[in-house]
């Protein structure tokens, strides 16, 4: 990957990933914070590494499958405007089940 700006990477992520429908927020993990950590701030819920693009979020929607497609075609959006060929994984770590009480999708839990 070219030199490119941490921070201005995890925040594009951040946004892009937010943009999905049925991801309702990034989310840090439990144990070992997802982060990403730059010069004036930090990113919850996105993580660079080496070779790795780590997102973890947690989602207001079912099926879990086609939203986590989607936020990894959005994270590969965003690294490709960066010149990036990492690998990108995406870990739907919570569900919000309140935002899924009394639609048809509540049921598919």
């Amino acid at each position: 990957m070219s030199t490119y700006d941490h921070g201005e990477l995890a925040r594009r992520l951040a946004y892009a990933v937010l943009q999905v429908p049925g991801v309702s927020r990034l989310v840090p993990g439990s144990g070992v914070e997802v982060s990403t950590h730059f010069a004036g701030g930090k990113v919850l819920g996105v993580r660079l590494g080496g070779d790795e693009v780590e997102v973890q979020v947690a989602l207001d929607r079912l099926p879990i499958a086609p939203v986590a497609a989607e936020v990894h075609d959005a994270a590969r959006r965003v690294l490709s405007q960066f010149g990036g060929h990492r690998q990108v994984r995406v870990v739907v770590a919570d569900i919000d089940i309140e935002s899924l009480a009394g639609s048809e999708t509540h049921a598919n839990l």
